[in-house]
């Protein structure tokens, strides 16, 4: 799946995809461009170093614009969360306007997975953030960490052990719990399903991968 490959990079670089909109108030405006930068909470941004995308017009809804922008998962290092400040800059004709900043707290939330049976030697949680419709939610992925590994930091994302790593999971005691974390806009609806694979089992033909998606609908969580 070539965007659940992008997200994976997305997350070695340690960033994740957020996907902005905007609706036409009136006919005949020619470009919307969103600028962006984020800060320290409490930090005042600085536009010169910030990044900017022209938003593409959306076929399905006539008047909606998006863009997805790449921001951090942590700012400083920090798990305290940071600020993402934007604003539009319109042009509709001759004339030219911006739109009032915006700025939003990005926190992260610990999403957790039980495997009762030790079937699992990785858990994955793909996720996006929903800005309206979940169509729009921009596809992002975390490896979580399982609890009692000594090598792996439980909640920490990190990325999959080689396959040998089934003979260390398999030695720890039931249940396996398996944790990861999420990001985006404090107060959005999160929307997210598990990627479960079993590697380097003694006889391959018992590796296996799925996915969970409660039935197609996925879970979803208030950020």
């Amino acid at each position: 799946m070539s965007h659940l490959s992008a997200a994976v990079a997305a997350e070695a670089a340690d960033f994740f995809g957020l996907r902005k909109t905007w609706v036409d108030p009136a006919p005949g405006i020619e470009m919307v461009e969103l600028h962006y930068a984020w800060t320290p909470l409490g930090g005042e941004p600085d536009w010169e170093a910030g990044d900017s995308r022209v938003l593409t017009p959306a076929d399905s809804t006539p008047g909606l614009r998006t863009a997805v922008i790449e921001v951090p998962r942590r700012v400083d290092g920090s798990a305290a969360g940071y600020a993402l400040h934007h604003f539009f800059f319109v042009v509709h004709g001759t004339e030219r306007s911006t739109s009032p900043v915006v700025t939003e707290e990005i926190v992260a939330r610990e999403v957790s997975y039980q495997d009762d049976t030790g079937r699992w030697t990785h858990v994955g949680i793909g996720w996006g953030v929903s800005p309206g419709a979940p169509e729009l939610a921009a596809p992002n992925y975390t490896s979580a960490a399982m609890d009692g590994l000594p090598f792996e930091d439980a909640g920490a994302g990190a990325l999959p052990e080689p396959a040998s790593i089934a003979e260390f999971v398999r030695a720890q005691p039931l249940p396996h719990v398996f944790r990861g974390l999420v990001f985006g806009p404090r107060g959005f609806e999160l929307r997210y399903v598990v990627h479960l694979v079993c590697a380097g089992s003694p006889r391959p033909e018992e590796d296996a991968e799925t996915w969970d998606d409660a039935d197609g609908d996925g879970w979803t969580l208030t950020l």
